[in-house]
């Protein structure tokens, strides 16, 4: 199975044609969409957004991940093998991040096989390097076979989430499609910092939410945090656009912290 990312949108023909050469060397491989609606050269937000889908994909999956404003530059073409026994493909440039941190990492191999790519192009590594590479990686073409060791890989400067005196502190990864805004700060927090549902949390000592299970529990237009399906906090206003309301920025520093009665 090969699970697909990248941040291209669909109103290109890149998806298609990258999908075809997958199909063209695996015609029996199944390939999953992600999404190809990560913001444009945006690698952070990439990361998190594969850590939290890669959790549902079974084990072999290899995970084409293209997020790549150094296309065609000295920056490295990769496939990562992670403890869980997934693949991840794509650039070297931090874009897994996350999933290294999370999974831990058996071996990187550089992409240097020129056997295994579909062609030379400059500026469309995704069809001609990723894409091929995987769908080799899928056709049962060994790890080993795809290229030579690479000792070391490019990571991201993480900013943990952490609590003290039941505050809550962490940023904000990205926005999802609703206007959600989705933290790094995880569900196991909760429990030392006490909250319990229906508790009145203040969002940078500005905003009053409400701790709930889901967003139908408030009134339309209400503003709330609760623990989004993939266990880390979300803020949201039931059928409505957080991102605009609260104006917050991707990559902004915050805090929750519960409200005194």
């Amino acid at each position: 199975m090969i699970a697909f990312l990248t941040d291209w949108s669909l109103k290109s023909y890149y998806v298609g044609v990258a999908k075809a050469v997958m199909k063209r060397i695996n015609p029996s491989v199944d390939i999953i969409d992600i999404t190809h609606e990560i913001k444009p050269f945006d690698v952070r937000m990439a990361a998190h957004v594969l850590l939290r889908a890669s959790k549902d994909f079974p084990e072999g999956t290899i995970f084409v991940s293209v997020v790549d404003y150094g296309v065609g530059t000295s920056r490295k073409a990769i496939c990562m093998k992670t403890k869980n026994e997934q693949f991840f493909v794509g650039p070297d440039n931090g874009i897994f991040t996350y999933v290294a941190l999370n999974y831990g990492v058996k071996q990187v191999r550089e992409l240097d096989n020129r056997s295994l790519h579909y062609g030379s192009s400059y500026t469309f590594h995704g069809r001609d390097i990723f894409s091929s590479v995987a769908a080799h990686l899928s056709k049962g073409v060994r790890f080993e076979d795809i290229g030579s060791v690479l000792p070391n890989y490019i990571v991201l400067p993480v900013k943990a989430a952490q609590i003290q005196a039941s505050i809550l502190t962490g940023e904000i990864v990205y926005f999802d499609g609703f206007g959600n805004i989705e933290t790094n700060i995880p569900a196991s927090f909760l429990e030392k910092a006490g909250w319990d549902i229906d508790d009145i949390v203040l969002l940078n000592d500005k905003f009053e939410l409400t701790y709930v299970r889901t967003y139908g529990d408030v009134e339309k237009g209400h503003e709330l945090v609760h623990v989004d399906s993939s266990g880390f906090l979300e803020i949201a206003i039931n059928q409505g656009c957080a991102e605009e309301f609260f104006k917050l920025s991707q990559g902004q520093q915050i805090t929750l912290r519960r409200k005194k009665v």
